[in-house]
């Protein structure tokens, strides 16, 4: 009987070390969370907003919403929006999906992962998506690129593992098409967001959070699509070979002279390569052994260029600390159509 007892028994102390060795969970050690303030719902003719901090990545809903004003200015997990009509909105970066169903004359900028619609009408969106926008049973739909900026936000993009530059916004694929007739259309170069907007919406937000939707301050870069070439000029591959370095502050900086000599971007995109991926490219010579150790270190960004190439290939900086490639007006169509080829594979693999 004692050494049953002796086995069955088990003092304080072994209990508290049982206890004390369980594994901990997240769900174990998320904070109590309040859903109200992770929505906006029934709301009629109002302005309201989030701050940055104020939502930190969670899941994000809007719903049944009508002539409103609604910002939210921090990233979210995702995004839904439901039954809404006649409202603009403006949602942080989205490190999943946005998805919105049933809704009407809605005029909305954001940046996700993956944009979807379903049964909606008349939605202006202007976007900034790493994947191919879907819409499905939905007319009236207008897409272009997103440009925005206000504090906090390039961490925010970080935080939620979006990368700036593969932005998909024109390449948009119907479920529903109709023959004889298009759900979608591309809105106008100049359009923008702050059209629907005015100072006493944005003020209303908060005075310490200055949004800007300017072509000139995007964090965004402003893409004009595939769609509707109209012979602006040559084209030419524009890449950029980051190595170790960790921001964009040398690609803002070579963008802000493609604009400077009435250049545009009509696509870009950033990919990772190997050696044998940046010889098939750019081709075997000293140069692409460069271009290699780079590869290697960090992401390779390349970026459609037309306009007047000529004088842009005059004045493009030679930055130190990053490689910068050019293609020539001999090999701009090649260069071009094999570095997006190869990235459009990799993205759909």
């Amino acid at each position: 009987m004692g050494n049953l007892l002796g086995f069955c028994y088990k003092s304080e102390t072994v209990l508290q070390k049982e206890e004390d060795t369980k594994p901990v969970f997240s769900w174990d050690k998320r904070e109590d969370l309040d859903p109200a303030d992770y929505c906006f719902e029934d709301l009629d003719g109002v302005t309201r907003g989030k701050l940055p901090g104020q939502i930190n990545g969670q899941q994000f809903s809007i719903e049944n919403c009508k002539d409103c004003i609604l910002f939210v200015l921090d990233n979210v997990a995702s995004l839904t929006i439901d039954d809404c009509t006649n409202c603009v909105i403006f949602i942080g970066p989205s490190k999943g999906s946005v998805f919105i169903r049933d809704c009407t004359d809605v005029k909305l900028a954001v940046s996700c992962q993956q944009f979807r619609t379903r049964d909606c009408k008349r939605i202006d969106t202007y976007l900034h998506t790493n994947t191919q926008p879907i819409i499905e049973s939905s007319v009236g739909m207008k897409f272009a690129c997103l440009q925005i900026n206000y504090p906090h936000l390039a961490d925010q993009v970080k935080s939620s593992g979006l990368s700036l530059f593969n932005n998909e916004w024109s390449n948009i694929y119907d479920f529903t098409p109709v023959e004889h007739n298009s759900n979608f259309s591309l809105l106008p170069e100049t359009a923008k967001f702050d059209t629907y907007l005015n100072e006493e919406h944005i003020s209303s937000v908060s005075n310490s959070n200055k949004v800007a939707f300017s072509s000139h301050n995007s964090l965004f870069p402003l893409t004009v699509g595939t769609h509707n070439r109209d012979g602006f000029g040559k084209s030419a591959l524009l890449s950029v070979f980051l190595g170790q370095i960790n921001d964009y502050v040398e690609v803002n900086k070579l963008l802000k002279t493609v604009q400077n000599c009435e250049c545009r971007l009509r696509r870009s995109k950033e990919t990772k390569m190997n050696t044998d991926t940046v010889i098939r490219i750019y081709g075997e010579s000293e140069r692409s052994q460069n271009f290699s150790k780079f590869a290697k270190d960090g992401p390779v960004i390349g970026f459609e260029v037309e306009g007047d190439i000529d004088t842009l290939r005059k004045t493009l900086p030679s930055p130190q600390d990053v490689l910068v490639y050019l293609s020539t007006d001999t090999t701009s169509s090649k260069d071009i159509n094999n570095f997006f080829n190869y990235v459009d594979m990799t993205m759909s693999t």
